[in-house]
């Protein structure tokens, strides 16, 4: 690869030096446009494999086959990786890579439905088992939102809320399910998000902040007798949380 890319630096440098000939161009123009064909070849094999591994996971998961279900977060988290991998080595094709995005989140979508599907009629303990690693799951769904892949991050926070609802970390992960909504723009599925964190985890050191949050969403919406409710609520009932000081400065906007 390397030689290749030595070519035309050189036909160019000659170019430069004013010593080049209409072969040279023509040298240069064929080395161009036989890089642009291997790049559009790399991106339809990269889409042909996403089209791959989404049928696989559909299929799969109309057997209802447990296993799959559970690991669906971690394979489309892979995805993402490999698609980032190719974005880094090729430096090109930006609008090919965010077409097989679009591509990748329709899939997650689809295949979020079945596995939702299929839960309905899988037993729990079954279910938290094919789950996998709590640890694993929560990295990955983590490391997907802070690499803003909303609905990856999202697929994993509700398998781990899912699979682990008594877990250590589950009311974070309840939390971030909120999070990725709403930094996808999504305003009332977030809201209601944050509110199931204060409803499921009430103790939770997380509570609090769901319940700020969901104020500033509903102050942006312009429910500001709901925001001060929810601010009112997040004094009272968490008065030495962290929250509290930026939730009597919204109060007192509010009033």
């Amino acid at each position: 690869m390397r030689s290749r890319r030595l070519v035309p630096l050189a036909l160019v440098l000659a170019i430069l030096g004013g010593c080049a000939t209409k072969r040279d161009l023509r040298d240069l123009q064929t080395e161009m446009q036989s890089n642009q064909n291997a790049q559009r070849a790399l991106l339809q094999e990269m889409r042909a494999e996403i089209r791959r591994q989404n049928a696989m996971l559909m299929d799969s998961l109309s057997t209802k086959d447990v296993r799959l279900r559970g690991d669906l977060a971690n394979r489309l988290v892979q995805i993402e990786r490999q698609l980032v991998q190719i974005q880094e080595l090729t430096g090109q094709g930006q609008q090919g890579l965010t077409q097989l995005r679009q591509e990748l989140r329709a899939a997650e979508e689809a295949a979020r439905s079945a596995a939702a599907a299929a839960a309905a009629a899988t037993p729990t303990s079954a279910a938290t088992a094919a789950a996998g690693d709590p640890a694993e799951l929560f990295t990955d769904a983590r490391a997907a939102l802070d690499r803003g892949s909303f609905a990856t991050a999202r697929a994993g926070f509700e398998e781990f809320v899912r699979a682990f609802p008594q877990h250590a970390r589950a009311a974070e992960a309840q939390l971030l399910i909120g999070e990725s909504r709403e930094k996808a723009k999504e305003s009332q599925p977030a809201l209601e998000a944050y509110q199931r964190v204060v409803e499921l985890h009430p103790n939770s050191t997380q509570a609090p902040t769901a319940l700020f949050r969901a104020a500033m969403l509903e102050v942006a919406a312009g429910n500001r007798s709901r925001a001060r409710t929810m601010l009112t609520q997040l004094t009272t009932a968490y008065p030495r949380s962290p929250e509290v000081t930026r939730a009597r400065t919204e109060l007192a906007k509010l009033r």
